[in-house]
């Protein structure tokens, strides 16, 4: 005999019958119901999830708010450009090839609000995903996807754009163009042209997160420009960080480049807690106000100041540079340079043709450490009893008035470098392989099974979707949820923004 029900049970009862009924969409089959892709859009209702067996299909358009979900982005092959012109539209597990003989020039074209891409593969000869154009505005998502095209892989006009966990290669220009507010963290990008464009001139509060970028041209891994930018924790590949922008922060990047490490241009910007090896200089210093602290630094030069004026350049390791350790130009004035460690800069440590500049902080009564400065310290207080000249050519006499008897940064440490890892708050672990399965039955389980190679179970429950397994609806059924809650996220957080 079952136990009675207890009154709180009752009163959920009641109240779970009392809410109101969320109607939702119907699940139309390809090519179960309907022979192609668009067949099915066209005689589907707002809300309704179409479900795509393997099999190789037409490009398609997207004109009403639905989901469009393949079996697996290996075996549902799309031949042709895709077009999404409704808000709200979901994307999942397709494979979309775009080349000469299929027409077009744009992969996938996004022209509504709010999409969400997730677990596409994009092959296109011309251009990748194009987010809004110059009369349509636009927003997406796009996640653990695989975007490879011969010109700009992902751009537009859009309002918003967020990538995450996603490779994105260009074998021309650039992978990630400048696309209204960004939001790019944790993609592997590739590219002959600039990797990662964050921020127009115009543009604001962009965030650029634990990228890894590799230039195999000559452009920049990562282009700012705007203001109030957060750059962090990316690693950058043969190629530098260009700020043009203000007010940024460009902090715990690794950048390893034949050319120059950071080119700051712009002013009022924070350059921190960046570990920068570079063939030319690590730092290109053109902007005024900047703050340039904590950094490891080598290189031709480790600071190169062609222009600007009174920036700060702080307690950085300054370490084993092939020219000059720090270079203030005739053009260079009111900067300060304190607390820094110069440590084995071959030819000159620092050099200064301005005469404008301190190199050592008054207030503090703070200087360098030079590996050069042989002066003792007999009266034991940190700065050596003779102050140290810095080499010019202007005739007048530069000094380090309190050079340090010790280093403050010792050469075998290092001051904190990129990080790869994401914040606690999320699950995955790893950018993605350019192959994906599936997702599981939780957005953690589909998070991992994107980011790693395809189990032997995976493998055979895609291949029974294709018959139409009592499984494959459940795993399908698991991405109309990872779809349908990351949209949700995205569109809080667009609210937030």
């Amino acid at each position: 005999m079952r136990p009675p029900l207890s009154s709180a049970c009752l009163v959920l009862i009641l109240l779970l019958l009392s809410m109101p009924v969320v109607a939702r969409g119907s699940t139309i089959r390809v090519p179960g119901d309907y022979g192609s892709i668009q067949a099915a859009l066209d005689h589907a209702s707002m809300g309704d999830v179409i479900l795509v067996s393997r099999g190789s299909y037409k490009g398609f358009t997207v004109s009403k708010s639905v989901t469009v979900i393949g079996e697996s982005n290996e075996t549902v092959v799309v031949y042709g450009g895709v077009v999404v012109s409704a808000n709200g539209v979901k994307l999942g597990n397709l494979k979309i090839v775009l080349d000469e003989s299929t027409g077009g020039s744009v992969a996938v074209l996004v022209k509504g609000l709010d999409a969400v891409l997730t677990n596409i593969v994009v092959e296109s000869y011309k251009y990748g995903v194009q987010v809004g154009s110059a009369d349509s505005k636009a927003s997406a998502l796009i996640e653990y996807s695989s975007i490879r095209s011969g010109r700009e892989a992902v751009y537009g006009y859009c309002t918003s754009l967020s990538l995450f966990y996603n490779t994105v290669v260009s074998e021309s220009a650039a992978a990630v163009a400048y696309c209204g507010r960004m939001d790019v963290e944790f993609n592997r990008v590739a590219s002959e042209g600039v990797g990662v464009a964050v921020g127009g001139a115009l543009s604001e509060g962009n965030i650029a997160r634990g990228n890894e970028v590799n230039i195999t041209g000559s452009a920049a891994g990562i282009l700012v420009d705007g203001k109030s930018h957060l750059i962090e924790g990316n690693r950058v590949l043969n190629g530098g960080i260009d700020v043009r922008g203000s007010q940024s922060v460009i902090e715990r990047n690794q950048v390893t480049t034949p050319g120059n490490g950071v080119n700051l241009v712009g002013d009022g910007n924070v350059v921190e807690a960046n570990t920068v090896s570079a063939g030319g200089h690590a730092i290109e210093l053109y902007g005024s106000g900047n703050l340039i602290l904590n950094n490891t630094l080598s290189g031709g030069r480790g600071v190169h100041g062609s222009n600007g004026r009174g920036n700060s350049i702080a307690f950085n390791l300054i370490n084993r540079t092939g020219n000059v350790g720090v270079y203030m130009s005739k053009y260079t004035s009111q900067n300060t340079i304190y607390g820094n460690t110069f440590w084995l800069c071959y030819n000159y440590e620092a050099a200064d043709e301005s005469g404008g500049n301190t190199w050592y902080n008054e207030t503090i009564r703070m200087g360098n450490y030079w590996s050069n400065n042989k002066a003792p310290d007999l009266d034991g207080d940190g700065i050596t009893d003779q102050p140290y000249p810095i080499p010019t050519t202007t005739g007048i006499e530069i000094l380090d008035k309190y050079p340090l008897a010790r280093p403050l940064v010792a050469p075998e440490q290092t001051t904190t470098t990129a990080t790869t890892t994401k914040p606690t708050q999320t699950t995955p672990t790893t950018p993605p392989s350019t192959s994906t399965t599936t997702p599981t039955t939780t957005q953690q389980t589909a998070t991992n099974t994107a980011t790693t190679k395809p189990t032997p179970a995976t493998d055979t429950t895609s291949s029974q979707a294709g018959g139409g397994g009592y499984t494959s609806i459940l795993l399908v059924s698991a991405l109309v949820v990872l779809l349908t809650a990351t949209a949700a996220l995205f569109a809080v957080k667009k609210t937030r923004g």
